[in-house]
C-alpha cells in the first residue's frame, strides 16, 4: 500500500479567486474628435469684428484726426472780440466748438462705419467662401460690424484728435503725427470692439 503524503505548510494561505480583469476597447490608432468648429466660429468673428473696427477706426482718424484737433482747441479758445464798439459779440468760444466737435465726430462716425462695412463684408464673404462661417452668421456679422464701426468711430475720431492736438503743441509734426494719429484711432475703435463683446458676454 502505498501513503500519499501531501506538503501542508501552515504559513501558506489560502489563495483569493482572482476576478477577471476587464480591459478597454482601446486602440492607439482610433482618431480623436474634438469639436472645434463652434469654437473656430466664435473667434472668426471676433477677429474679423476688430479688424474691421480698427480699419474703420484708423480711416476716419486719418481723415478727420487734424481737424477734430483744432476742434476740440477751439472750445478752450477766448470768443472772438466785437467788430465795432456797442455790437453785439458773435457766437465762438466754447458754443462753437462743441458743435465743431460734434459735427467732426458724426462724419468720423459715418466714414468708419462705412469702412468697418467694407472690411467686414469681405472678411466674412471669404469666411462664407471657405466655409469657416455660416452665410446667415455672416450676414449678421457684418450688421454688428457697421454698427459697433459707427460708435468706434465717434470715440476713434475724439481720441485721435486730442493725441493730434497733444503732439502738436510738442512740436510733433509730419508723418510721425499723422502715423500716430491714426494708430491712436485704430486703437479707440479696437477698443469698442472689445467693449462691445465685454457687454454681450455680461449680457
Amino acid at each position: 500500500m502505498t501513503l500519499a503524503i501531501n506538503s501542508f505548510s501552515p504559513y501558506t494561505g489560502a489563495a483569493a479567486p482572482t476576478a477577471p480583469v476587464s480591459t478597454s476597447n482601446y486602440s492607439p490608432y482610433t482618431p480623436v474628435v474634438s469639436d472645434t468648429g463652434s469654437a473656430f466660429n466664435t473667434d472668426f468673428t471676433s477677429i474679423s469684428s476688430k479688424l474691421a473696427a480698427g480699419a474703420g477706426g484708423g480711416f476716419a482718424a486719418y481723415k478727420l484726426g487734424a481737424q477734430m484737433g483744432q476742434n476740440i482747441k477751439s472750445i478752450f479758445a477766448k470768443p472772438p472780440a466785437p467788430p465795432t464798439p456797442g455790437t453785439q459779440i458773435t457766437a465762438g468760444g466754447f458754443m462753437t466748438g462743441m458743435k465743431n466737435v460734434a459735427i467732426t465726430g458724426f462724419k468720423g462716425a459715418g466714414l468708419s462705419a462705412l469702412v468697418g462695412a467694407g472690411v467686414s463684408a469681405v472678411a466674412n464673404g471669404v469666411g462664407v467662401a471657405t466655409g469657416k462661417v455660416e452665410s446667415g452668421q455672416a450676414v449678421s456679422n457684418v450688421v454688428g460690424d457697421t454698427i459697433t464701426s459707427a460708435v468706434g468711430g465717434l470715440g476713434a475720431v475724439t481720441l485721435a484728435g486730442l493725441g493730434n492736438m497733444a503732439l502738436g503743441s510738442m512740436g510733433v509734426a509730419g508723418l510721425p503725427l499723422t502715423i500716430i494719429t491714426v494708430g491712436l484711432g485704430a486703437a479707440g475703435g479696437v477698443g469698442a470692439s472689445f467693449l462691445k463683446d465685454k457687454i454681450m458676454n455680461n449680457g
